[in-house]
């Protein structure tokens, strides 16, 4: 199976708002976020870590230099 073949529909949720897209948009580089610039994005927009992947692959964002060394 490809990774193409694995990939699922990236849904978008009410919660998802379009200022909140933007916000972590503007974190982003070359469609990937260092994990502590995620976790800083939660605490600062008040965002329960559980939302940030449903959020990262509507917007079709990557995780990088995880802090636990899992991605």
């Amino acid at each position: 199976m490809s990774r193409a073949d694995m990939d699922f529909e990236r849904k978008r949720e009410d919660w998802m708002t379009a200022e909140l897209e933007e916000k972590l948009k503007k974190l982003v580089v070359n469609s990937k976020i260092s994990c502590a610039a995620a976790h800083e994005f939660c605490k600062r927009e008040k965002l329960e870590m559980k939302r940030m992947k449903p959020l990262m692959d509507a917007l079709g964002i990557k995780l990088k230099d995880c802090q636990l060394g899992c991605f």
